[in-house]
């Protein structure tokens, strides 16, 4: 009765152990399980193979191949081996990926523990499982930051070089060896001063004495290749130091500057006949950073800026302090399309010059780049070209007026041939009667006075003739800036009685509010499309003439408009600014008014145009070059 008492009791002792035991791997997030290897049964596994597998210890319980098939596919054949060497008796430790139930994939490292019965057969294993994710993930993200970090080395562009505390070559990367002409193996446990010559020797031994010291330089060193020759390096070289403060080496990046220098070299010799030039050439040049800053300009360029804009230029100053605030948007605008496309921006500018004529310029913005073609600031070149524009504007006048001469020529021959032939024909014809001597003295006077009004025809068409040919003459008159404003008070005077009785009324609105033209031209135009308007004013409608100017694409744009008759341009349009055509016989007129303004109009460089509709008024735009 003893021994059973006994017996039970440490059964007891034995179940309670067990249970602590369980209930210690439960509370562990490793994986503890063991297998019946004759049944192919999983005995028992801890609570920890939810957290880490994704599935419950039923599970595994229910499936013992449930681990085997969570194993990730690439990673199978890790664990093809493995009971093979738990039969020989081997632990087995394995790392590999699992799928867990989620779909996520986590690293696992299992450690499996044979176990025999007493003829030696394989009867159970135990194990542990845990979770290495983050170990795994960390040392790929090492392996991989190495990799990295060793590639950057090895494919950069500057050379790497290490020495130890004795100045002994114990690392360089393959471009530090190609700089100097060896293989990196042959550099390898060589004196830092083995590459110099003598001067370089002294020069590097004074630095490496200020980097034991813990001095971070950059500086420029010459050193010798393995032929020989000299090739000249930027090092940034900073001392190696351990955690206790003790100089350890030094660590420095090397880049071959040796064309550099060649080109400092060639650039010194080149600058002063560049800035010569520069200083010499015909127009004058602002260099502009792209800041808009000034960064250098030309003595011609001061000179050009003081005489226009009264201000000098300075190094640093933007440059849109040198431009109106009306004109720096456009200039703005321009400088961004250019900088955006790389295009060149040229345009001509005339200025009025004290003793009446015009100096005219020629301006281009261009694009700077570097040599790798970035964006790097802006040319503003500005020439005169004064004499070449007067000679081509010449030209263009005396092309014009040969043009006109011809169109005049043809004019005056129609006029002949039409408006002279008939007075002519009727003073023959009444001349033979006269010479007859048969008319009675009644019928005589009547011929004289027949005669007499065909030469007043006749002398009527030659004074429009003469008339056109002095307008003719009046373009070479000195230009002046000229008000439109002024021209319209001045008709105001002229025609203030007819103004008055017919109630005319005058709105005008102008910008800009002047020009640079021939006055007396500009002033005929206005004067003539002014009377128009009110000689075919609308009966009993009071007439309203409306008179504006507005830049539009670098013209100045004038618009003549009325609310009078109206012009059919259908039937007329082809016709309208002939000399002696008239669309209207209600009013007198010699229908000499709109050739007169087209004609003058044109001598300016202007163009004309016609809107117009029968009993909607009709409008005028002329459009003159700025």
């Amino acid at each position: 009765m003893a021994f059973s008492f006994n017996n039970e009791f440490g059964l007891q002792k034995l179940e309670y152990a067990h249970q602590e035991l369980m209930t210690f791997f439960n509370a562990m997030d490793e994986v503890f399980f063991s297998v019946d290897q004759v049944s192919r049964k999983v005995i028992q596994i801890s609570n920890g193979c939810e957290k880490l597998y994704g599935h419950k210890p039923e599970e595994f319980l229910a499936n013992h191949r449930l681990w085997f098939e969570l194993i990730h596919p690439d990673d199978k054949y890790l664990v093809e081996d493995e009971d093979d060497m738990l039969r020989r008796g081997e632990t087995v430790q394995k790392e590999y990926r699992i799928i867990r139930g989620d779909g996520t994939v986590r690293w696992v490292a299992d450690k499996v523990v044979p176990g025999f019965d007493e003829e030696g057969g394989l009867v159970r294993v135990d194990g542990i499982t845990r979770d290495i994710t983050e170990r795994k993930e960390a040392e790929e993200k090492h392996r991989k930051s190495e990799a990295w970090y060793r590639q950057i080395v090895e494919s950069a562009q500057e050379g790497v070089w290490t020495i130890d505390e004795r100045e002994k070559t114990n690392f360089v990367n393959k471009k530090m060896a190609e700089i100097l002409g060896y293989a990196p193996e042959e550099m390898m446990g060589k004196g830092l001063y083995d590459f110099m010559d003598d001067a370089g020797r002294a020069y590097a031994i004074a630095c490496m004495e200020r980097r034991r010291r813990g001095s971070k330089e950059n500086l420029d060193i010459r050193y010798l290749t393995k032929t020989g020759e000299e090739v000249w390096a930027n090092i940034s070289a900073n001392p190696i130091i351990d955690e206790k403060g003790k100089y350890q080496g030094a660590l420095a990046m090397v880049t071959d500057i040796t064309q550099r220098k060649l080109d400092e070299d060639a650039l010194k010799n080149s600058e002063a006949n560049l800035r010569a030039i520069f200083e010499n050439t015909d127009s004058s040049y602002i260099l502009v950073g792209t800041d808009l800053r000034i960064v250098s300009f030309n003595a011609l360029a001061q000179k050009f800026s003081i005489e226009h804009n009264g201000k000098p230029l300075e190094v640093n100053q933007h440059i849109s302090y040198y431009f109106t605030e009306e004109r720096w948007p456009l200039i703005n605008e321009t400088l961004e399309k250019i900088a955006a496309t790389g295009e060149l921006a040229s345009y001509e500018l005339s200025y009025p010059k004290p003793d009446g004529t015009t100096q005219w310029n020629n301006v281009r913005w261009l694009d700077v780049k570097t040599s790798d073609n970035r964006h790097a600031g802006f040319i503003l070149a500005n020439k005169d070209i004064t004499e070449t524009k007067t000679a081509m504007l010449e030209r263009e006048r005396v092309t014009a007026d040969l043009i006109q001469h011809v169109k005049d020529l043809e004019q005056f021959t129609y006029i002949i041939s039409h408006n002279l032939r008939a007075p002519v024909a009727n003073i023959i014809g009444l001349s033979e009667m006269l010479t007859e001597d048969l008319l009675e003295p009644g019928e005589k006077q009547e011929v004289v006075e027949r005669v007499s009004q065909s030469i007043l025809t006749i002398d009527n068409v030659i004074q429009d003739l003469n008339h056109i040919l002095q307008s003719r003459e009046l373009v070479n008159e000195k230009k002046e800036e000229v008000y439109f404003i002024d021209l319209v008070n001045a008709i105001k005077t002229s025609i203030h009685t007819t103004i008055v009785n017919e109630k005319v009324q005058l709105n005008c609105s102008f910008e800009p509010a002047s020009m640079f033209t021939v006055k007396s031209y500009l002033y005929s135009v206005f004067y003539n499309l002014a009377s128009n308007s009110i000689k075919y004013r609308q009966a009993g409608v009071t007439p309203v003439i409306s008179i504006t100017s507005r830049l539009f694409k670098n013209k100045i744009v004038l618009h003549f408009k009325d609310n009078g008759k109206g012009i059919d341009l259908d039937k007329h349009a082809s016709h309208l600014f002939g000399l002696y055509k008239r669309f209207d016989t209600t009013t007198e007129g010699k229908g000499m008014g709109l050739f007169m303004v087209k004609t003058q109009v044109e001598a300016l460089g202007g163009t004309i145009e016609i809107k117009s509709k029968p009993d909607y008024g009709t409008e005028f735009i002329i459009g003159f070059p700025v």
